[in-house]
């Protein structure tokens, strides 16, 4: 039986004991001290409101990543990657395992199978997903039974080393970042089919153009609203930024200095590093960080922290647009914000 875990406040560090139920459990929750909202800046009252909460909806995964809200069914879909499985949640009845194996089949040699990031996209009810067993990025009809379409894939001997996020922009341009995260060995991986780990722009004729093959670790991205700008994190010890793109005729002109850079959060060994990230309709950038989700004006200013003491691989927006949903590890977590995420619209 499936069930949805209880509220509970975030506000700051308690000497609760820690969640007792796991995925479809009935028991009831404590607060766990590491989950708290960090207030940085009074602007963070017209984000989350004066007194923000977060909920714990789903726990016990392996490592939950890519989220992504159905409107049409009021779902959200994310990967659990490491056993192969693409989960839901759907509020009154809770998590289930949505589709196992999550992969399309067929993983090479060096390849993890299983998925990553997700995009819903609500104009054709259809569901994007970067699928490491074959190194693409596949298009699912949703709502009728059909073999999925490939949207990305390298030519013969020209692969893709591991599609990992993507996003789309309002002309039907699709981003993505390349690492070789699915592969075993990640970084140092021998299966790399590419000497860069590129972002990369998918045009609706099928083009598929680098716009950075520079950055060591491309992982998270997101798009501003009216697609002005472009943020891409980077998932690298040695720098763990976020960088920025600002748009140059039909190309893309990356920022002189880095947009924000990530590395005071590392301070005590916090677990995790800059992965996913979701974009406000006004522009806020909910990025994830080491230990939680750092929330940003659009000039890289700081306004607080989701803390959750686990390295967090992604977020978006759902329920409308007003509700952060936050994959974290082995959680995922609810948050209602004041501001409404970009691309939702009455169905």
């Amino acid at each position: 039986m499936n069930s949805v875990i209880p509220r509970r406040r975030c506000l700051a560090m308690t000497a609760g004991g820690l969640v007792a139920g796991l995925i479809g459990g009935s028991r009831a929750v404590e607060a766990e001290p590491q989950n708290r909202i960090e207030r940085l800046d009074s602007r963070l009252d017209a984000v989350l409101g004066t007194s923000p909460t977060c909920e714990v909806i789903g726990r016990g995964f392996a490592w939950a990543e890519g989220p992504t809200w159905d409107q049409k069914r009021r779902r959200l879909y994310f990967s659990d990657i490491p056993p192969n499985k693409m989960m839901s949640w759907k509020s009154g009845s809770g998590i289930s395992v949505w589709r196992s194996p999550a992969g399309a089949g067929g993983a090479g040699p060096g390849a993890n199978p299983g998925t990553n990031g997700l995009l819903y996209l609500p104009g054709e009810d259809a569901l994007l997903v970067c699928d490491q067993d074959t190194r693409s990025i596949l298009k699912y009809a949703l709502g009728r039974p059909a073999a999925p379409d490939v949207v990305v894939r390298g030519a013969a001997g020209a692969a893709f080393n591991s599609p990992n996020d993507l996003v789309m922009a309002s002309d039907g341009r699709l981003f993505f970042t390349d690492p070789p995260f699915g592969l075993d060995g990640g970084l140092k991986s021998i299966a790399r089919m590419r000497s860069v780990n590129g972002v990369y722009c998918r045009a609706p004729s099928g083009q598929i153009a680098l716009i950075d093959g520079t950055l060591v670790a491309p992982n998270g991205i997101g798009l501003s609203p009216g697609d002005q700008h472009l943020y891409v994190s980077v998932s690298d010890a040695a720098s763990p930024w976020i960088v920025r793109y600002a748009r140059a005729g039909s190309g893309w002109l990356r920022d002189q200095s880095t947009w924000f850079d990530m590395s005071r959060f590392l301070a005590g060994n916090t677990p995790g590093a800059p992965d996913g990230m979701a974009i406000a309709s006004n522009g806020i950038v909910f990025a994830t960080a080491p230990g939680g989700v750092a929330i940003l004006t659009p000039e890289a200013q700081l306004l607080g922290m989701i803390r959750t003491g686990r390295a967090t691989g992604n977020c978006c927006f759902g329920e409308g647009g007003s509700t952060l949903f936050i994959t974290s590890d082995d959680i995922l977590l609810r948050v209602r914000t004041k501001v409404s995420g970009l691309g939702f619209r009455t169905l």
